[in-house]
């Protein structure tokens, strides 16, 4: 409030037009409106609406209605699903769901869609007929992808991030049992006959230190809900695309063979990340080939579809903006007509073979992901992530046949620009991979990493996650760079990519959409809930000053010192007693906490596998902490409270 008699014995003036123009009339050789310039200065009584924030449609995935009339596509970024209609290539309707959807999956009789909701940790059934959103059905943490059995009666759903698979019965839309999956559990498929799932697993399984990934097909027998098996895939990670083959022999699945234990000096020979396919057989054995050939790479393969007739497959590059078309008679006749030691050894490592098989390839838009194909053969369809499109391919003549708008906006704004950036293999030599590759959502691929600038073989690192670290720097385990411009920019072309720096423009719009990628909601404390009577206990182990023998616990060991409110890290570098063999330094830079129970494995180097472990194997002296006094019980509570931060 004014207090208008100071101002007056102060000797300030009433405002009035005429005090105002004793200064303002005439000034500059300009004409004053009193009632204008009164305006402009007037303090606000109301809160200023916000400019409205650009939203793009980011669509993922996509799916067909049994009866191939409509194509539902998963929108990310609108939060909606988008129905385009086959014939016409037109988007026809956009429906609300929930937060981040991913995948869809309708009924048999095409009368329900079941979409997963990502960030809400549901699924949204959507009423086909009237295009309208019926009901919601809770499910684990992050849903992926969905399915429906043959008969209509059960809905299938993974959950990446507490790697489960749920078992929903869709006539009471109640969770009848919860399957455990391997790491991430991205994407899954029906065999022809009905009888198995086969689901993809995003991360590898935990292996020792220092040894190649391990990944996992896990198969579901659909008539007792139950897994059945759980196929190896050796050295391969991030498998995510599957599709069945018509005659069920096998399915096609996309994946990485990363080379995290080779240095990346073997960049330059097409070592560092290599991407592929994975045939996963009936009976059980498994093949792996490359989808990269000598001096061109498929950076990224993010989903495969087989065609009707089972004779061609289609798989996705978001890095590299193209489809690739595989022969897969030649591609079997191969691999059929090859001895045993070269399917093993051989093959999953061959820059050449692809050119056997693999015939053509397919221009699309900005990040493709999600591809489905007609059931008359004759089309397929490709949902460009990054250009809010789908391109209908037509499979006769083998060329996109035209781009299909779903009415994102047009301009491109620095964070989408650093986006495409992020999503884009043309920053390595022979296009390899992406920032992505390593960091797919903005996250983590679970691996430890020889990075080359500390010295071949030196100071293995762990992948952490990109989400929500805005304001944490310094980065690398290391803490050497001040900045995302120092950890991206001339020192990343040197050591990682073996090109061209990204350029000016490239660097900032890439720094901006790092600082915005954001953390899922923390699956162990909702937005505004109380904690639980264990994670009360937590807290006060994680803030004490005292041990339980009531010794003092020195201020640079308590756990709340280093990993201070609100972030959880006081960006400093500390020695915890975990320096190994090939370290070269003993000091680490503090991770921020937030979400902490989502980017295993821990430690610098990714020793620990869970929380857990980092204090029960990592710390016998009491270096990360005093923890060795705590019960087991107190160790619980801690680590329940670690998760809700």
């Amino acid at each position: 409030m004014v207090d208008s008699r100071a101002a007056h014995t102060a000797g300030l003036k009433d405002v009035t037009r005429e005090t105002c123009l004793s200064c303002h009339e005439d000034a500059h050789d300009k004409p004053f409106d009193y009632e204008q310039a009164l305006a402009q200065i007037a303090h606000p009584t109301e809160i200023a609406q916000a400019a409205e924030k650009l939203r793009y449609k980011t669509p993922l995935n996509l799916a067909l209605t049994p009866d191939g009339r409509e194509l539902y596509v998963a929108c990310e970024a609108a939060h909606t699903v988008i129905v385009v209609e086959v014939a016409t290539r037109q988007k026809v309707a956009e429906i609300p769901v929930g937060r981040h959807p991913t995948d869809v999956a309708f009924t048999p009789d095409g009368q329900r869609a079941f979409v997963s909701n990502r960030f809400d940790d549901t699924v949204s059934v959507v009423d086909v007929i009237s295009r309208t959103p019926l009901s919601t059905i809770p499910v684990g943490d992050e849903p992926h992808g969905v399915l429906v059995d043959r008969a209509g009666k059960i809905l299938y759903v993974l959950n990446t991030s507490s790697d489960s698979i749920s078992v929903i019965d869709i006539a009471t839309q109640k969770e009848i049992k919860r399957l455990s999956a391997s790491r991430s559990p991205w994407s899954l498929s029906l065999s022809p006959d009905g009888s198995e799932i086969y689901v993809t697993n995003n991360l590898s399984r935990f292996v020792p230190f220092r040894t190649p990934s391990v990944s996992e097909v896990t198969v579901i027998d659909t008539e007792r809900n139950i897994v059945v098996d759980r196929r190896v895939i050796p050295a391969a990670n991030l498998m995510q695309g599957v599709e069945w083959h018509p005659s069920g022999e096998y399915a096609l699945t996309t994946l990485n063979r990363t080379k995290n234990l080779v240095p990346m000096t073997r960049l330059l020979q097409g070592w560092t990340i290599t991407n592929g396919l994975g045939i996963i057989w009936k009976d059980g054995h498994v093949d792996q080939v490359l989808l990269d050939e000598p001096g061109m790479s498929f950076p990224d393969p993010a989903d495969v579809a087989i065609t009707p007739d089972g004779r061609w497959a289609l798989v996705t590059s978001s890095g590299s903006n193209r489809v690739g078309v595989v022969d897969l008679q030649k591609l079997i006749g191969m691999l059929e007509a090859a001895p045993h030691y070269d399917r093993e050894h051989v093959f999953p490592n061959h820059l050449g073979k692809p050119t056997e098989f693999v015939t053509m390839h397919i221009p699309v838009e900005h990040s493709p992901r999600g591809v489905v194909v007609t059931p008359d053969g004759e089309t397929a369809f490709v949902a460009n992530a990054l250009d809010d499109s789908v391109t209908a391919i037509d499979l006769d003549r083998w060329e996109a046949a035209g781009r299909i708008d779903l009415g994102g906006p047009k301009e491109i704004t620095k964070a989408r620009f650093g986006e495409r950036v992020f999503h884009s293999a043309n920053i390595t030599f022979h296009r390899q991979f992406s920032c992505h590759s390593c960091h797919p959502d903005g996250h983590v691929d679970g691996l430890t990493y020889d990075i080359e600038p500390d010295g071949l073989g030196i100071s293995p690192v762990d992948n952490r996650t990109l989400r929500g670290i805005l304001d944490t720097a310094p980065f690398k385990w290391e803490g050497t760079n001040p900045g995302l411009q120092r950890q991206c920019g001339p020192r990343l072309a040197v050591f990682f990519t073996r090109i061209q720096p990204f350029t000016p423009e490239q660097l900032s719009a890439l720094d901006y959409y790092i600082s915005t990628i954001p953390r899922p909601p923390n699956r162990y404390r909702p937005l505004g809930a109380e904690l639980t009577e264990a994670q009360r206990r937590g807290k006060a182990m994680f803030e004490r000053t005292m041990t339980n023998d009531g010794r003092v616990i020195p201020k640079d060991n308590r756990c709340v010192t280093c990993h201070c409110p609100p972030l959880y890290t006081d960006r400093q570098r500390h020695t915890i007693g975990t320096k190994q063999k090939f370290d070269r330094e003993s000091d680490f830079d503090t991770p921020h906490l937030n979400n902490i129970y989502d980017s295993a494995p821990y430690l610098h180097n990714g020793i620990a596998p869970t929380l857990e472990e980092i204090w029960t194997v990592y710390n016998p002296d009491d270096q990360h902490g005093v923890t060795n006094d705590m019960t087991k019980d107190q160790l619980n509570d801690l680590i329940e409270y670690v998760k809700t931060l």
